[in-house]
């Protein structure tokens, strides 16, 4: 236990530092390497092999496909259909951009993406409107966690990797989750747009929904698509993630003609960026999972935890707390790569289901994506405006944190949300 925590206080010393949290878990394995006298070749191979998976391939090929269609602006048509449908309903934009947010969820798999290309367009819309700054700037926040719960998830493939789960079925565990806490948005949307007093649009004729539905089809189905595909079992999540970004690319650069063939270098450019820093991330995560390994840390874990007689239960609320703790100083990739090497043992030791435990986690991540200081959502919604400040956007996710616990209680006390279709699965 003693070499547990000072392995951990090494690394918070270090993430204290400033050093990026890629550096800070390289950093902190290298100084273990030396100190333990382990040999240093761990530290070239670990890293090299760390990325040499066929199931990681997805990461990269979701993110490019994200950026395509953040920059076709698929997500604003995206939002015109859903507002053509429930516009007329209390709280109609609200919804609308909750609706928004879970549909672009399921084509994107990043809370990051969804929440810009969602929010640029819904912000403006319902602060024309007269909805509540503070509760619009909330709802956009919240509604972009949507993207690492409702499959695809980047965080998913990342806990499968790590694990040798079937990212597949851990795709489709998230699938009633994130429909529920979808729906719980929205029942929340209604109540405080029915509190506040704003006033519904008018209804939409049938022939407008129907045209508007039939203009953005083809962004519709992709969902559809990827998700179908990986149900049915005709592809692999890393296969669906390829046939998902040349859909992509067919209906931006042919069909919609939002994206010019000239702009696709500097659109992989920028998909590079963020591929490369998550790719360093495993990397250097891998390796500190690596020298724990070696250390006998994650071992001592589950025996100490074994002979203090923790129940599933337990360990699992004991967890929700370090999630949350983590929540607030880490970004959603660090946490699960930082915490599954070691936690994977004694979730076997413990009998706990491991695709359950994934959604459990992912839940926590979403919160983590919008607890301050560090909620990479708050940052994204911050951006979309001049007139935005942080406290307002602090103030306004609140609600939606207490709603999101209330989702994770509801994961843990019924485990077949999260079990039932895997089960079914072809």
């Amino acid at each position: 236990m003693l070499s547990f925590l000072l392995v951990i206080g090494v690394l918070l010393i270090i993430l204290f530092l400033g050093l990026p949290v890629a550096f800070s878990l390289g950093s902190t394995s290298v100084i273990l390497i030396l100190l333990n006298h382990l040999p240093v070749k761990i530290i070239g191979s670990t890293m090299y092999s760390s990325l040499e998976s066929f199931t990681l391939l997805a990461i990269p090929l979701f993110v490019l496909m994200s950026q395509i269609l953040l920059d076709g602006r698929v997500g604003d048509d995206l939002f015109d259909v859903m507002n053509a449908w429930v516009r007329h309903l209390p709280g109609g934009l609200a919804i609308a951009t909750i609706l928004a947010c879970a549909f672009f969820a399921a084509i994107t798999g990043s809370g990051a993406a969804t929440a810009a290309t969602i929010g640029m367009v819904a912000y403006p819309a319902m602060i024309q409107r007269g909805y509540d700054k503070k509760f619009t700037l909330g709802l956009l926040a919240a509604g972009g966690t949507l993207g690492i719960l409702i499959p695809p998830s980047i965080p998913l493939i990342l806990y499968g990797a790590i694990t040798e789960e079937s990212v597949g079925k851990l795709f489709i565990a998230g699938v009633v989750p994130g429909l529920i806490l979808t729906a719980i948005f929205v029942v929340y949307a209604v109540f405080k747009s029915k509190r506040g007093g704003f006033t519904p649009i008018e209804r939409t004729s049938w022939s407008e929904r129907l045209r508007v539905t039939g203009k953005n089809i083809w962004g519709i189905l992709l969902p559809i698509l990827i998700i179908g595909g990986i149900y049915s079992g005709a592809f692999t999540p890393t296969e669906a993630a390829a046939v998902g970004l040349a859909y992509s690319l067919f209906i931006t650069v042919f069909i919609y003609k939002t994206i010019k063939i000239r702009e696709l270098p500097k659109i992989c450019l920028k998909s590079v960026g963020t591929s490369s820093m998550i790719a360093l991330i495993i990397a250097a995560a891998i390796l500190f999972g690596r020298v724990m390994t070696m250390l006998m840390i994650p071992q001592k874990l589950t025996e100490l935890i074994i002979e203090h007689n923790f129940t599933p239960l337990m360990f699992i609320l004991a967890m929700n707390l370090l999630m949350l703790i983590l929540g607030m100083v880490l970004e959603t990739v660090s946490i699960i790569l930082l915490t599954m090497p070691l936690v994977a043992p004694i979730l076997l030791a413990l009998n706990i289901d491991p695709i359950w435990y994934a959604i459990i986690l992912t839940i926590n991540m979403t919160m983590a994506l919008i607890t301050p200081p560090v909620g990479m959502n708050l940052y994204v919604i911050n951006g979309l405006s001049d007139d935005i400040n942080m406290g307002d956007i602090i103030q306004g996710v609140w609600p939606f944190i207490i709603l999101m616990m209330f989702m994770l209680v509801l994961a843990i006390v019924f485990p077949q949300l999260s079990l039932w279709l895997p089960s079914i699965m072809h």
